[in-house]
């Protein structure tokens, strides 16, 4: 069996595990283990879209500003004025 077709098999296994466990939890198990894995299940969801969020504000924070479209012409345009007074030719630009 190839690495993958063995990672696949070992994470479906873990899924069909962990979702057996977890639905035994819920409805079969005491009512304490219900609300104990109840919370522990929206501790991880909220902590996973807080971390997520996180990350994008933190990303946003520290990422250089972005150029804009006229400065990126204008400089466009200032390398074109001094090819053309070097002499450079254009042909496809009049």
């Amino acid at each position: 069996m190839d690495k993958d077709r063995l990672v696949g098999f070992i994470l479906t296994l873990f899924s069909l595990f962990t979702g057996t466990i977890f639905i035994y939890s819920l409805f079969f198990a005491g009512e304490a283990i219900s609300m104990l894995v109840l919370k522990l299940t929206a501790a991880v969801t909220m902590g996973s879209f807080l971390l997520v969020t996180l990350v994008i504000g933190l990303s946003l924070l520290f990422s250089p500003p972005t150029v804009k479209v006229e400065e990126i012409e204008r400089k466009l345009a200032e390398e074109l004025k001094k090819l053309k007074e070097q002499g450079y030719p254009f042909p496809w630009h009049q």
